[in-house]
Order: structure tokens, then sequence, then C-alpha cells
């Protein structure tokens, strides 16, 4: 059972806000909240009432009636608060005059350090200035700057007057620029002109400036000396600041006035301009940053990034909670850079990226042992997933505060799950989802990893995109996919203690033979490799190959470290033992860097782009996108393989055979001791090796000869010398041992490959043999019955072990061969010492009466649900067409993941799974008289009948132990361990005793019974 990294001190817990609110809803609503997750389903259920009471407690500087607080539980067209106004720059201007407000800081020269009552002058004053240029109500302002004071200056200037501001950072280029820009028809622009190393910003705002016909004016930010820009009026901030009386008066605006227009990152077409009013974009920042956060009037806040990105504008909102925002513009080139920072000016909540935690940890820079940070009390993080190893490393190495994963997106200009004052820290989650938003995972059960939506209406919901007049744009964005219901492009996962996992965006998803994964899982394992800096994964298709694609990683790494052979074989490793052997990476890519956006966040998009030959969809939305064509180029990402591969003319066995796993795993470097398991071998590379090898040498190598034999050196010698394992037998060895066997059994897959995981930590010193499908010998017909597969077997097992007692294990449909063997066997008047079933699965009509109905009518509602829900998104014309694919029908447990059964199998292995499939669909289990011990995987399958019932109705004696893992990865790394301790304990205590015959009265039992 895991354990949070962190837990709050009582008395910290007492003096939150957020208990301070929770008392205040309580008061006001008659309502006892005995724990967290009671206010949290409160917030949900009855969201008016939440916001009502926020808006009361929190006290905005406002006008108007507060209600209605919605005007409809429609996401898609809520609004909230249609009767009030607010002037958004005077809110986050409010406060006595001598507090400090910021503290910008700049590398090379001092830091400057402005009062409230100092930045409310030169907001006015600039204000009063953009007022004289024309400047109003529904104008849109853009500006091109470093984050430092004049670019809030600006920002709240044109918010004083009801315009939008927009913001690019100076290194983005002038196309990316006016891809942005060019469709909002700005009035003024705001620019930064210092040249800095890197940038070429005078030509940039040159060809920009050209590019916007609309504008009337370009501001100059900072102290250098604007340059000419054609025909464009230039102007100084410094000068509107000291030529204009500053206004007197802020203008109110509705609640849902245009405040900021927001850019999507532009790598899959043009960016959409996303517009987020004044007051969702405050009240939905003041609950996250007093509530969530716990901040205070007068604390210090610091987030690492650039004014193009969202967290720009979510810091400055900090303000209206009467915090010191901490700004940065210049280069992070060292760890100590952003430390240095934090320490010196006394941050309280210091927010970066796991990017830039990673460059802590690879770099061994402890801030603790290097900093005083004395005042440091929480640390956010966001950008990216963040791994269950940088909690850890923050609790070492910087200080026994929590490390808050937070995460939502530029879309809603806020977060859907972050941190919370009042709540433990779990390495890997985020503490909660935010407050009054509905936040699910679609189409997962509790645990289990789903599309990332929220169901309930929200105020920083986007009003709409610019000049998407008949809202098309906005809901086939985030509404088409689940209609009525927000859907984020994210993939999460609900913990039962409340806390989130974030596992990458959606379209991230690896589908390697129908097996699905997120990328971010595959980072995950990956962190503790220490020669790799960044990481990204990407699928490569290969569509007139066998294996139709194969995963490329793309490896940044340490200035140190080269990408050797053992480096790549450790990789593979790691990725087989921790994820599953059908993830290991074909092709391993050395890069200098990965492509990302200009907010900084890593496009995968455009390296799967350029992995495959493709034009990037938008370069000019990366900040780097150089390193395209150095991916596109690489020389290691076509493979070459050499002449034919049946042509064995001057080539040894092992060239050949290196030929041969060479196209099976899409790899050019494979050595002679390099092992099948460890590249990612299964049993479909299987099948393609022993199709190789009976094509180039005429020998039929049974697929279960690469569990003896599986490098290419073992390999070629069991063909040069014609060594023949078990011939057509079904039957495989896979340990020599003494004592009495434990005999595996197989599931549906036919082979005994899924075994490997699991035998590999067995440490009994007995023989361990595996039985697998007749059918995947070629010139058999595979069974599709359980009890003459288990009549077949009972032959074979006891040729190999004449008398009892019998050890038995299986795995999912193989549980119910080794039941029925361990029948057969009592009816032989044998004795069984042990029957193991690991998450074995029975049909529907096995169970109960009870639970059988349950579970049709549970059935039958899900499906109606489903139904509906595509009939709301397509009609009956795409409901007929995925009935017609097969798409939507009762479950049958094929032992693999969810997918495209059997349409990416060989067709040996297709053909015995479909066998299989009908075997299990046709078995009842009788009653056994015994013991079974059945290992029940916790995480239980969406849409599956629990099988529990069912055993405890048919076994006389059933044991059960829980493994904390899925039917899916119950038998693969990490998860196979807990499974072989629990295996391990019964060959130690007894249960299968190697030396001492266990008596049984079973098989007379099942005399007296007639059975």
């Amino acid at each position: 059972m895991s354990v949070p990294c962190y837990s709050p001190s009582q008395s910290a817990v007492r003096s939150s806000q957020l208990t301070a609110f929770i008392r205040h809803c309580s008061k006001a609503t008659g309502q006892k909240f005995a724990t967290y997750q009671d206010f949290d389903r409160f917030a949900v259920n009855d969201y008016c009432a939440f916001w009502h009471n926020f808006l009361t407690w929190s006290a905005p500087l406002i006008a108007g009636e507060a209600e209605p607080v919605c005007t409809e539980d429609d996401i898609e067209h809520a609004l909230f608060f249609p009767r009030l106004a607010l002037n958004y720059a005077e809110n986050l201007l409010a406060g006595e005059d001598s507090a400090l407000a910021i503290i910008a800081c700049h590398a090379g020269r001092p830091a400057e350090r402005i009062t409230r009552g100092d930045l409310r002058q030169r907001v006015q004053r600039a204000a009063a200035g953009l007022s004289e240029l024309g400047v109003g109500a529904g104008d849109r302002v853009v500006a091109i700057a470093y984050n430092d004071a004049d670019a809030v200056i600006a920002c709240l200037a044109a918010a004083t007057l009801g315009a939008t501001f927009s913001a690019a950072a100076p290194d983005m280029g002038a196309h990316a620029i006016l891809n942005r820009f060019g469709q909002l028809a700005p009035v003024v622009l705001f620019a930064h002109t210092e040249q800095r190393p890197g940038n070429r910003l005078n030509e940039t705002l040159a060809d920009v400036v050209a590019g916007l016909p609309s504008l009337r004016a370009v501001v100059a930010l900072g102290d250098s000396e604007p340059p000419s820009l054609g025909n464009s009026p230039v102007y100084r901030l410094v000068d509107l600041i000291a030529c204009s009386e500053p206004l007197v008066a802020w203008e109110k605006f509705a609640f849902n006035h245009p405040l900021f227009i927001m850019f999507s990152s532009g790598t899959t077409g043009a960016p959409k301009c996303i517009i987020h009013g004044a007051g969702g974009t405050l009240l939905e920042h003041l609950k996250e940053h007093r509530l969530h956060c716990d901040l205070r009037a007068g604390e210090r806040m610091f987030f690492q990034t650039s004014c193009a990105w969202m967290m720009w504008n979510w810091l400055l909102t900090a303000l209206a909670s009467r915090v010191t925002i901490v700004l940065y513009d210049g280069p992070v080139d060292h760890p100590r850079t952003l430390w240095s920072i934090v320490a010196e000016h006394d941050v309280d909540v210091f927010g970066t990226s796991p990017a830039f935690l990673r460059l802590c940890q690879s770099a061994e820079w402890s801030p603790i042992e290097r900093h005083v940070l004395n005042r440091l009390r929480a640390v956010l993080s966001t950008g990216a997933v963040l791994h269950d190893v940088q909690f850890d490393w923050v609790l070492q190495h910087v200080k026994r505060v929590p490390l808050q994963s937070i995460s939502g997106g530029t879309d809603i200009i806020g977060c859907f799950v972050l941190g919370n004052p009042n709540l433990p820290v779990w390495r890997g989650e985020a503490q909660c989802r935010s407050l009054a938003l509905a936040v699910d995972a679609a189409g997962a059960e509790p645990g289990e990893v789903g599309e990332l939506v929220c169901r309930t209406p929200f105020p920083s919901r986007p009003l709409g995109f610019f000049g998407d007049s008949d809202g098309s744009r906005f809901h086939d964005a985030y509404f088409s996919q689940n209609p009525g219901i927000w859907t984020h492009g994210d993939r999460i996962s609900l913990t039962p203690h409340g806390s989130a996992r974030l596992h990458g965006r959606s379209d991230g998803v690896l589908n390697v033979r129908g097996l699905r994964l997120g990328t971010a899982e595959i980072y995950s394992a990956l962190q503790d490799i220490p020669e790799l800096l960044e990481t990204m994964v990407v699928e490569q298709e290969m569509p007139d190959t066998t294996v139709g694609s194969r995963i490329v990683l793309l490896a940044v790494l340490r200035p140190e470290a080269s990408l050797t052979s053992d480096l790549s074989l450790r990789i593979r490793r790691h990725i087989a033992q921790r994820i599953a052997a059908a993830f290991v990476p074909a092709v391993i890519l050395d890069v200098a860097s990965l492509p990302t956006t200009h907010s900084g966040k890593p496009s995968e998009a455009a390296a799967r782009d350029a992995v495959n030959g493709r034009q990037a969809r938008n370069r000019a939305a990366l900040r780097n996108p150089e390193c395209l064509d150095a991916i596109a180029g690489h020389s290691r990402l076509h493979p070459s393989f050499a002449g034919n591969p049946e042509d064995r003319r001057d080539r040894t066995t092992e060239e050949a055979l290196q030929d041969i796993w060479s196209r099976a795993f899409g790899l050019e470097d494979i050595g002679l001791n390099d092992d099948f398991f460890d590249l990612g071998g299964d049993s479909l590379l299987a099948v393609q090796v022993c199709t190789g090898i009976e094509k180039v040498f005429g020998y039929d190598v049974p697929i279960g000869t690469l569990l003896r034999a599986s490098t290419i050196a073992a390999l070629a010698r069991v063909i040069d010398e014609g060594i023949v394992w078990q011939g057509d037998s079904p039957m495989v060895t896979l340990r020599e041992g003494s004592g009495r066997p434990l005999f595996l059994l197989h599931s549906m897959s036919g082979n005994v490959f899924e075994w490997q995981p699991l035998v590999a930590r067995l440490k009994s010193d007995r023989p361990i043999e595996a039985i697998q499908a007749r059918g995947l010998n070629p010139a058999a017909t595979p069974c599709d019955s359980i009890e003459a597969m288990a009549e077949d077997y009972v032959t074979l097992i006891r040729a190999r072990q004449q008398k009892g007692p019998y050890s038995l294990l299986g795995f999912s449909m193989g549980g119910l061969l080794a039941y029925e063997i361990a029948l057969q066997l009592l009816k032989m008047g044998e004795t069984v010492e042990f029957v193991g079933l690991i998450d074995t699965d029975v049909q529907d009509g096995a169970l109960p009466f009870a639970e059988k109905w349950r579970f049709r009518r549970d059935r039958l509602l899900d499906i109606g649900a489903r139904i509906a829900a595509m009939h709301a998104a397509g009609g009956i014309g795409r409901i007929w067409q995925r009935v017609r694919h097969g798409l939507i029908q009762a479950p049958v447990a094929l032992d693999g993941p969810p997918g495209k059964e059997g349409l990416e199998l060989p067709p040996l292995l297709h053909r015995v799974r479909v066998a299989c499939a009908q075997a299990w669909a046709k078995y009842d289990p009788p009653h056994y008289p015994g013991e079974v011990v059945l290992f029940y995987a916790l995480e239980r399958r969406p849409r599956y009948a629990d099988p529990l019932p069912a055993w405890r109705q048919r076994v006389a004696d059933l044991r059960v132990i829980n493994i904390p893992a899925g039917h899916w990865t119950i038998m693969t790394e990490p998860n196979v361990a807990a499974l072989a301790n629990e295996i391990n304990v019964c060959l130690r205590d007894g249960a299968i005793a190697p030396e001492e015959s266990v008596a049984s009265n079973a098989s007379h039992e099942l005399q007296a019974t007639g059975a």
C-alpha cells in the first residue's frame, strides 16, 4: 500500500484559507462538511451555491447583482454572473500604496521593485496615453514582450480601457507571430526592442509591423531606443507614462467582457484564438490562488514563464490576492539561475516545470546545499507530466515542502487539477480536482485512464474563438467528441483517495499491434537512467513491413554521455521490465534537441511528422524547427537491410539470423548476445523470426525454442547442430530442476511467452513445464473445448509425471484449463496439491443468478448509454457503422488489451485465439471439492463480470489472494513481482510441497457424488 510523500500539519490545515471558506459555506448553507470530499461533492453538485459563496467571501471589486449565478447547465452555452460588472485591472491594483507589487529580476543587472501605489500610477497613466491613441473597449492590443514590469503595465493599461490583450515572446519568429496576431486586426503593438543574443528582434518587429495593416501605433517597451518601423508611429511607454495624466475612475465592464485572447500551440494548424472573459478569469484565479495555493497578502510567488504562456496571465492575477509577483526576463543557463532568485527574493511559492527539475537532478544541483530557502513553502510544477521520482528529489534536495502538480491549459486559462493545502501529496499525482469542476476520466472505471472531461459549467470557460461567428470551430474543439461535456484532450486517472494522475495528451497514445499506451508511461519509466536528459517517443509508420509501425525513441543525452550499445540495451531492458516488451523502441536516436512550442511544451506531433518524412503542419509554431530536419535526416531512422534475406551466399548462420532478427524488430544493430526478450520480443515477433528461419534455412523451429535459445548466438548453435527440443510436443520446459514439476497452462494467446517474466521471478528449484496450444503447429487443428484440451493435456502431464500429487497454474483462460485438468485427475484417483488461477474470468452464464441478472442489466444499460451518446454525436448511420464493424458487442475476455482483437495477429496466432475464445465462452465450471487459490487482480476490467461470486459458489475451499494490478498487467513488470512473491510464499509454505505427498480425499468425494 502506497503512502503519501508529504502531509500537511494539523495546524496548517486549521489555519488555511480553504478551511475558512469551508466554514463560511457551512454557515451560509446550513450543511455540515465532515471531510474535504464532502465539500468537494457539494461544490460540484451545487456549483451555483459554491460560486455565489466564493464571490461573497473573496469580495472582489464588483458592481451589479450576483443573481443569476449561471444562465444554464449546458457547459457550451452557460454564462456566469451576467448582471455583474468589474474592472480587472482595478482588482489587481487595489491595496496599500506601500505594499510591494512586483520584483522584476533581470540577467546581469539589479532587480527592480515596484510598490502597488507606483504600479497603479504607471498603469493609469499608460491607460490614459492609450486612450489618447484611440484605444477603447473591444479593441485588440498585442505585445511582443519579455517577462518584465513593462509587460505587466502594458497588459493592465489595455485591461483598464476594456481592450483585449494578447502576447508573444520575442524569440518567436515573425511568421509565428503573424499567424496569431494577424487574425486579430490589432490597433496597438507593444514591443520590447532590445536585441539579445540569439534573436533578431528588430527584423522580426519590422516584418510583424508590415504584416499588421490595422496598427495605429507601436509602443516601445524598455529603455533602448526604438527602431524606425516604416509608416507606423512609434512611441515609448516611458513617455506615455510621463506625459499623461492618470485616469481618475475605473470604468466597469460586463463580467463576461473579453479580457485576453490566448493562442493554442498551432502544431496541428493555424492557432486558435481563444477569448477569455475578465470576470471568469479573475474569479477562477482567485479561487485557485487563495483556496488551492493558500496565497496570502504579502507572500511572494515566482513562476518560471514567458509572456506567451498562460502561466504568465495566471501569475499576473495573483496581484488580486495582494501577492507580490516575481518576474524574470533572462535565460535559464544553469540550475542556480532560478534557485538564486527564489533564495535572494524570499520567494514563498515557486512555480516551475518537470524539465527544469530534471535539469537540476541531472546536474546534481542540490538547492538545499547551495541556497537559503527559508521562506519557500511550496513548489508548483506544470507544462508536462511530473514523475514520481521528482517528488522524492524535491523532498530530498530542495526542502520538505509539497511539490504540487497542477494541470489545465490555455483553453481554460486555469487548472483542472492542482494542489490543496489541506490534503497530502502522493507521488506522481495532483492533489485534487479544481473545486466546483466535475473533472472525470471519461470511458474509464475508477483508477483507470480515460479522457479528461469536465461535466459542470465553470466561469473560465472560453467565451469562444475570435472570428468563429457561428461557434462551429469552438464546438468541434471541445464538445463534438462528448456532446454536452467539455473534452480537454488530456488523459487522466482518478485515484480512490481523490487525487489525479496525468498521462499526457490524448494524441500522444501509442498503438502497437492493438496495444495502447500513453507516452507519459514510458517517460516515467526512463526517469532513473542518468544519461538521459530529455526523451520523446513517437510511432514510425512502416506500412510495407510485417510490423506495420515501430516505436522511435528520441533521446537528448547529457553532455558527457554517448549512445553506446550498452546504453541502448539498458533503455530497452528498462522499458521491457517496467512496462511491456511490446513498447520497447525499435530505434533509439540521439538528437541535440526535441521540438518544443514557443510556450516551452514538447511537440510530439511535430516529431511524429519528422520521423514519418512529412512536413510539419506548422513549423512556425515551434521554437526550434531546425531540430526537425536533424531528426528526419538521422542516419538510423531509415533501415537499410542488405541483400535478399533468403540468400545465404557468403553469410554465416549468425549473419543470416542477424538479418532475420533485424527485419522482425526493425533494428540494424542487434548483437549476437542481445536477448530476444530484452529487445522487446513477444509471440508475434517469435512467429516472424521462426517463419524467417524456415524460409532461409528450411529448418522448422518451434517458437518455444526462443525460450531456450534467446540470443542469435544460441539460436545459431541450435540450427548448426540440429538440436531439436521436444519436437511438436506442446510441452515446453521453461526451467530445469528437481522434484515434481509445476505445470503452467496457456491463456487464449495459446503460447507460453507470457510466462517468461513470472518464471524469472519464481524462486523454487522445481522444474517448470509450460503447455502451449497444439494449434500453434500449422499441421494441427485448434481445439475449441476446455474439456477436450484438458483431456489432451492430462495425457502430456502424466507422461511427464506419472503419479501425483500434481501442481497446476493457469493465467486467464489457462486457469479454466488448470481447473478442468485438476477435476479430470481427481476422477482418475490422483491427488492434486495445488490449483492456481491467475485472474481467471468466467462467462456470465456461470454467475449466480442475482449477479448474472445484475451484470446483464448493467451491460444493457451501458450499451444503451453508448448508443445514445453515438446517436447524439453522429446519428443512426454512425451507430450502424460501429455495429457493422463489431465495435458494439458483448465483451469477450480475449487475453490481450482491448483493441482490434485478432485483426493484427498472424494467421497462426489468430486461429488459436478464436478457438480459445469459443472454448472459454462454452465452459461452465463444475463444482470442485478441494482448495483452489485465486490470484485476483484488484483493478477490474470495465464491462467484464467479476468472477469472484462464481468461484465462491463452485469451489469448496477458495483462497483469494489480492494482487494490486490489472488483468493485462498482472503478468508484466512491475506488477508481476507482487504475483511472484505470493506464489513463492505458496511454494515455501508447502502449498506446493516438492517432497511430501499431499493426501487428498477429493477424488473419493468426486466419485461419491458421481461427478
